[in-house]
Order: C-alpha cells, then sequence, then structure tokens
C-alpha cells in the first residue's frame, strides 16, 4: 500500500515537473546575434527601430540598414554619412545624419528611396550638425540635433526651427 502511493506521488511530480519544462522553455523567443559581416556594415550602430512591415531599420555608421528576417539591406545617404537616428512613421523611414535628416520611402520594387528634407527645404544647418532623435508628435516629425529641434509639417511640408541657447540632450 505505502509503496502505491510513493508510485502515484512520484509520477504526478515527474508529469507536471516534465510539463512545467516544456511550457517554461517555450516563452522565450530565440536570440540570433549579428556580427557586422553578416549585414556587411560597421559594427556602430545608434538606434533601431520597426515598421508596421515588421522590418527592422537601424542606423548605423554606414548607413540605413534594413532587416526583414532573412537578409540585410544596406542603404547610404547621399553624402555617404554616418545614420545617427531612424524612426519609423507612418510607413516612412525618418532618419537623422551628418548635416542631413529626411525620410526613406519604399519604391513599387520594395527598395528604399531617399527624400532630404533639410535640403529640399534650404534649411541653414550649423556646423558640424547631427540628428541624434526623431519623434513624432501629431502631424508633426520632430528631428533634435544638440543644439536645436527642427519641427517638420507633414501637411504642410514645411518646417520650424526652434533655437536652444543650451546643448538639448534629450528630446
Amino acid at each position: 500500500m505505502y509503496s502505491k502511493k510513493v508510485f502515484i506521488k512520484t509520477t504526478l511530480f515527474l508529469v507536471s515537473f516534465l510539463t512545467l519544462i516544456s511550457s517554461y522553455g517555450q516563452e522565450f523567443p530565440p536570440i540570433e546575434r549579428f556580427a557586422p559581416k553578416d549585414y556587411n556594415a560597421d559594427d556602430q550602430n545608434w538606434s533601431i527601430s520597426q515598421g508596421t512591415d515588421e522590418n527592422i531599420y537601424v542606423s548605423n555608421n554606414k548607413g540605413l540598414l534594413e532587416y526583414n528576417g532573412a537578409r540585410w539591406n544596406l542603404y547610404t545617404t547621399t553624402n555617404q554619412s554616418i545614420i545617427r537616428s531612424v524612426a519609423v512613421i507612418n510607413d516612412l523611414v525618418y532618419t537623422g545624419s551628418y548635416m542631413d535628416f529626411g525620410f526613406w520611402e519604399k519604391n513599387k520594387y520594395g527598395t528604399l528611396k531617399y527624400y532630404s528634407i533639410s535640403s529640399n527645404e534650404k534649411i541653414s544647418l550649423a556646423e558640424d550638425e547631427e540628428f541624434w532623435n526623431i519623434l513624432e508628435l501629431d502631424r508633426w516629425i520632430l528631428f533634435q540635433s544638440l543644439d536645436r529641434i527642427y519641427i517638420f509639417d507633414t501637411k504642410t511640408k514645411s518646417t520650424n526651427i526652434i533655437e536652444s541657447e543650451t546643448a538639448i540632450t534629450k528630446l
């Protein structure tokens, strides 16, 4: 009688333990690491954002990286500069870089094409200005450098600038 109770308790314990282990192991997604040789760019990444298409966009020293879960694509800016910030907003990929900010839009072939806001608006940028953060606020996109905040109105396609007397470290 005693050995039958021990057998049942032991069996219940093992079944419960194995069920717990198998369900616990399924809760963690697989982690995949990528080396610079995998995505064919520099080893310094600055910012990351995900689009509604679930693609991952990374600002990198060599340009804008796009990862669709299977393949990496590298897009460079017209001035070949470091991209410091990235934010996907309404299916457009906004980026900030050295002396430039703008957005990327997919063409009919699915590749990204860059449109510079700062050069199209003929904005006078500060010397050696870099854009470290991008934020959406209703219909406006804010680009933050260390000295200014540029406010791009997505409806009127115009830009306003907020000057600062001190360094801007956060937006």
